[in-house]
């Protein structure tokens, strides 16, 4: 029978996988005819998981349905009512089906309808189960399909109690249940405002203002000016001092006796030609980065002066470099 479903249904399966499920779908009819369905569901079910037939289906769903399982089980036998059958399929399957159509026909009637309204948060805030099950809100004030019977209905929500009670369902009778959630004066506070965020003044009934930030430009300004000036003040230390060694290095050769129209012979004072040139070099340079980091410097904190909001009593100061003859520094005022 199996293996004649694959071509009449056009499913795929391994060799492996219908020969699995023929030997759980056999063990599982042979347990339901016996009247065990508890022991009939699981083999039914992992077989129909395998290998889908007509003729397992139907079985499974009238177990599911002789259990108490109306909601699956009338699925179940949908299943094997709506699904098209190729011309030429097993006379099993249409037995199956026509076995399905009666079974379904007798269970409809049998399901109950729980309607369940909830108070308190909004719908899409409230969170409720039925048995451990999740119900969408889309369904609440809706009649939902249940089995008859006993059943445990919970509601919860942030910031509130959560409320439980249990229903009884006749086969065939409607229930509504309503679930009021009452606000939980232990719950922890929502999140705070984030930094920045209006907030309302009390007793106002309007938005506080929102403290100002602080001018980033300005604050970049000044480190900028303050680190630009620190490095033109050690520019022009460097400088001086190589400046001085560089005077030290032109007096010594302009003592020399062999020096003559300031031309000094290159054999007998080479090292000190060469100490000249390199500390005049290096003197530049370091009155070079001095000069332009001093009037970097000045320059940015002039600008981070002007960014800022004026003091009630202002105080600017004031910086100018300065360069003597083997020499050089900074002068500083306020006003």
């Amino acid at each position: 029978m199996l293996s004649a479903a694959s071509p009449a249904l056009g499913q795929t399966a391994t060799p492996e996988d219908m020969a699995s499920a023929r030997v759980l779908g056999t063990e599982g009819v042979r347990l339901a005819e016996a009247g065990d369905c508890g022991a009939a569901i699981p083999k039914l079910e992992a077989a129909e998981r395998l290998y889908h037939a007509p003729t397992t289906l139907d079985r499974l769903g009238e177990c599911q349905v002789s259990v108490g399982r109306l909601v699956a089980g009338t699925e179940s036998l949908n299943r094997v009512v709506r699904e098209p059958l190729p011309a030429g399929a097993p006379a099993a399957f249409v037995s199956a089906r026509q076995r399905a159509q009666q079974a379904l026909a007798a269970a409809l009637p049998r399901i109950a309808k729980l309607r369940i309204h909830v108070e308190g948060p909004p719908a899409e805030q409230a969170a409720v189960t039925v048995d451990g099950t999740s119900v969408p809100s889309a369904l609440f004030d809706a009649d939902r399909p249940t089995d008859p019977g006993s059943h445990e209905v919970r509601a919860t929500s942030a910031g509130y109690r959560a409320v439980v009670t249990t229903v009884e369902l006749a086969p065939g009778a409607s229930a509504p249940v309503s679930l009021k959630l009452e606000p939980d004066p232990n719950a922890a506070p929502g999140p705070l405002a984030a930094p920045g965020s209006a907030q309302v003044a009390a007793g106002s009934g309007q938005p506080a203002s929102a403290p100002s930030a602080p001018v980033q430009s300005a604050g970049g300004h000044r480190g900028l000016g303050i680190g630009a000036l620190v490095v033109g003040g050690v520019g022009l230390a460097v400088g001086s001092a190589f400046g001085v060694m560089a005077l030290g290095n032109k007096s010594t050769l302009d003592g020399q006796d062999k020096c003559v129209n300031k031309v000094c012979p290159a054999a007998s004072s080479q090292s000190d030609i060469d100490s000249l040139k390199s500390n005049a070099t290096l003197s530049t340079i370091g009155f070079g980065v001095g000069i332009v980091g001093v009037v970097l410097g000045t320059v940015l904190l002039a600008m981070s002066h002007e960014n800022e909001p004026a003091p009630a009593a202002p105080a600017a100061a004031r910086v100018t470099p300065w360069v003597g003859l083997g020499t050089a520094g900074l002068r500083g005022s306020f006003q």
